[in-house]
């Protein structure tokens, strides 16, 4: 079992949670961003409004769904980080641990900006601009600046581990 525990861990991430876990987990995470972007668009001077999950733009109305709370972008990442820490870092379970919990608030982080561009696209451009190929051209975007997030705190960590690992040895 200590060999298989990891494989047995990753296989567990592909099977979807329940539904009532979902709306359990994500609806403060969509109203937390839902309010911290209204309050950056309304302090930057943009008409903007929100009740919940709803954003008011000008004239047009949004709805913040759960793939916008980073539920979905928080299992992807966290199969892709894990995988790549366990294929890098075997041996070091701390740093595997470690880059694992960076997932998190690298994906909410990442739908917070996602949220943000498809507001200012909704008020710019209009809502079938932000509904339609932009919306899904800025999730993949957010996605992937968040991959690449994910090893650039790999490698920060791995470059203070070794800096605390040079300053014990001249010691």
């Amino acid at each position: 079992m200590r060999r298989l525990w990891f494989p047995l861990f990753y296989l567990a991430l592909s099977l979807p949670p329940p539904d009532s876990l979902v709306a359990t987990i994500t609806q403060p995470i969509k109203i937390a961003i839902s309010a911290v972007a209204v309050d950056l668009l309304y302090a930057l001077g943009y008409p903007v409004a929100s009740a919940g999950v709803t954003i008011q733009i000008a004239q047009f109305e949004l709805l913040i769904a759960a793939a916008c709370a980073g539920l979905n972008s928080i299992i992807s990442l966290s199969a892709i980080c894990l995988l790549y820490a366990w294929l890098r870092h075997q041996s070091n379970v701390r740093h595997l641990l470690l880059l694992g919990l960076a997932v998190l608030p690298i994906a909410v982080f990442a739908n917070f900006v996602r949220v943000l561009v498809l507001i200012l696209i909704t008020y710019y451009l209009g809502e079938a601009a932000a509904q339609g190929f932009l919306h899904e051209f800025a999730g993949l975007v957010m996605f992937s600046i968040a991959l690449i997030t994910i090893f650039a705190v790999d490698e920060a960590l791995l470059r203070f581990s070794n800096r605390r690992t040079t300053r014990k040895a001249a010691a």
